[in-house]
């Protein structure tokens, strides 16, 4: 199964977002996850709170009613008084999966909502099946209100409620990427993995990315383009639709503009990723014609991905 897939190249819109092979690639992915990582985590992801496990972290003195299990006899023989073991407590990830829903991403042959949405799928996965605490946060200009227009899960056996969530969900309107990671950012959530699945056009993208690093999320990246916008075909007199605000443009497009397109659109790209890069943020870009189970693959592999 480590062979490469076939690339897809058809407009894949109107096909299952998931089909009945999914769950199987979720789980071969899962294993992939396992051997890379190979059970890294644990050691690194304890808390500072103080609880019951086998790393021990303090000692404090004996109260009336604490439990005698804990009690450290080798310091009492010393000292002659009563002191109880502390110990870190491992505790939960929290992975938030901040997926980009607005009209940009309503576009593209592959599909790039399509795409997004099974890259969260997978990620999702490979925290349920880790027993993290996995949330799902749509965005176009604001955060969705109200509980019900959010997810939170936990254990391998919700990969359907997340699957579910993910299926009805729509991508539509302008959106306000940076006043969204502000917001996330300033909220009273409990700090964890924040990882943005977005096309990025947003000239807020680095302040919104900055939000969170500032408020101490370990911040991941996953930025979604399509070969559309990559090496754009189009030539001549055309009336382009701007997918966000459905407004149009009559524009003449020259071998030259496009050539200063590409040039500028890779030049973004890569600004991007120095930025990512220099400032300690996971990075990948991918391309919907390229299967996304290759895409996760290489942010485990390559991008240290959950390690």
């Amino acid at each position: 199964m480590s062979a490469r897939l076939p690339a897809v190249t058809t407009d894949d819109r109107a096909a299952p977002l998931f089909d009945d092979d999914f769950l199987e690639t979720l789980e071969y992915l899962h294993i992939v996850a396992r051997k890379i990582l190979s059970g890294q985590m644990k050691a690194e992801r304890r808390s500072r709170q103080k609880g019951v496990s086998v790393e021990f972290a303090d000692h404090r003195p004996y109260s009336p009613g604490d439990d005698f299990r804990f009690i450290d006899w080798s310091v009492f023989f010393r000292t002659e008084t009563l002191f109880l073991k502390l110990f870190e407590e491992e505790e939960d990830l929290y992975i938030y999966l901040l997926l980009d829903c607005s009209g940009s991403v309503d576009f593209g042959v592959p599909y790039k909502f399509h795409y997004l949405r099974r890259l969260a799928a997978a990620v999702g996965y490979l925290g349920l099946a880790r027993l993290d605490r996995v949330f799902v946060v749509p965005f176009n200009t604001a955060l969705p209100k109200g509980a019900g227009n959010l997810l939170s899960l936990r254990g391998k056996g919700k990969v359907f409620r997340l699957l579910q969530f993910l299926q009805n969900l729509k991508a539509a309107g302008p959106t306000n990427l940076s006043a969204c990671l502000k917001s996330f950012a300033g909220s009273r959530r409990k700090r964890g993995l924040a990882v943005v699945l977005s096309d990025f056009y947003d000239e807020g993208t680095i302040a919104g990315l900055n939000a969170l690093r500032y408020q101490k999320y370990e911040v991941f990246v996953i930025h979604c383009v399509s070969p559309q916008e990559t090496h754009p075909e189009l030539i001549g007199d055309l009336r382009l639709q701007d997918t966000e605000t459905s407004r149009f443009r009559d524009v003449t497009l020259t071998e030259a503009m496009l050539r200063k397109y590409r040039q500028t659109f890779s030049d973004y790209c890569s600004s991007l990723e120095r930025f990512c890069r220099k400032s300690e943020i996971g990075y990948v870009r991918c391309c919907t014609d390229v299967p996304f189970q290759e895409t996760v693959v290489q942010m485990l592999r390559r991008e240290k991905f959950l390690q």
